[in-house]
């Protein structure tokens, strides 16, 4: 039997991913009919059928599905070799695509972003604004490289370093009786209707968790994003747990916002850079996590120190990245 080529692979996995072959034709920059024919050729070679042919949609069958699975894993295998080979062992050089969360997106890609294009100048990133779930498959089927998120997550196939704790404030209503200033105790949201992110943000559990914990409901509505959440507090639909990192933007003068910290031990997230535990560049990736920690500590006005800094409520906004040195991809509400 023949084998496959990695050019049949990768068109195997564009198809799944588009499932439709003119998308995954455009998506290979090759023309319907010359990806088709390799596909066919795949499926002779093997001797299966690989996908459910219709009018409107494409889908895998269930041998086909298995065959792209182990044909990720090949081309991830293959990605990393080439990875190794081209290695720098002191900068990151070429492509690399870096996952982000939308709830830190906005607020830790400026200051960061250009610490890490200033340290490798040689870098082409690209960002991708996900969920953590498709952050964490993306990783796995080696789509990205690294992922920006809240800590921790499942599985031992990941590195995971912690950057930064961001601790969790009381946004609400500026004219709300609980405005002022000091430390609030956490349950001062007992009978407080709270707001959450809608399903399938990870900022979404976290609250969750805290709304437990102290036995408040969480409101009926939901959000889309953290600019709509801030809204809808605003205009006195309820409160909600804000990351401090997104104060400085969301609860800036004139957003109709006013924000209290929690006593100690407040709720809070981590900070985290992840990685597949394969990759060649763990030494390099580890050196950036180093940098990017030391960033985040420069926005702690009290100077925490330790390993992890805080996030500490009055940090400047850093200055936003030069466009023509990033491109952004992939960007998902």
């Amino acid at each position: 039997m023949d084998e496959p080529t990695l050019r049949q692979l990768r068109y195997l996995v564009a198809v799944d991913e588009q499932r439709h072959f003119g998308k995954a034709a455009e998506a290979c920059f090759v023309s319907q009919p010359a990806l088709s024919a390799q596909i066919r050729e795949l499926e002779r070679r093997l001797g299966v059928t690989l996908f459910e042919r219709g009018n409107r949609q494409v889908l895998p069958t269930s041998v086909g599905g298995a065959v792209i699975e182990r044909a990720r894993g090949v081309l991830r295998d293959m990605d990393e070799l080439v990875g190794a080979a081209r290695l720098d062992p002191v900068e990151l050089r070429g492509p690399l695509a870096l996952g982000v969360i939308p709830t830190m997106a906005p607020y830790l890609l400026p200051g960061l972003l250009p610490v890490l294009t200033a340290a490798h100048r040689s870098v082409e990133l690209h960002l991708h604004e996900l969920k953590t779930s498709e952050i964490l498959r993306l990783l796995r089927d080696g789509g990205l490289d690294l992922g920006l998120l809240a800590l921790p997550v499942a599985g031992e196939d990941l590195v995971q370093v912690p950057l930064a704790v961001d601790p969790f404030v009381l946004a609400l209503p500026e004219n709300h009786p609980l405005a002022g200033s000091g430390p609030l105790p956490l349950s001062a949201v007992t009978d407080l209707p709270v707001i959450l992110l809608e399903e399938g943000h990870c900022l979404r559990d976290q609250a969750l968790s805290v709304c437990r914990l102290v036995g408040t409901h969480a409101a009926e509505m939901q959000a889309t994003s953290m600019p709509t959440l801030c809204q809808m507090v605003a205009t006195g639909l309820g409160v909600t747990l804000l990351p401090t990192s997104a104060v400085a933007l969301e609860a800036r003068p004139g957003t109709g916002l006013a924000t209290r910290p929690f006593a100690e031990p407040a709720p809070s997230r981590t900070i985290g850079l992840v990685w597949r535990r394969t990759s060649p560049n763990e030494g390099l990736y580890r050196t950036l996590a180093t940098l990017l920690t030391e960033n985040l500590a420069g926005r702690d006005p009290a100077g925490t120190g330790g390993d992890v800094p805080v996030i500490r409520a009055g940090a400047r906004a850093r200055p936003r990245p030069d466009p023509h040195r990033v491109s952004q991809r992939g960007r998902r509400k």
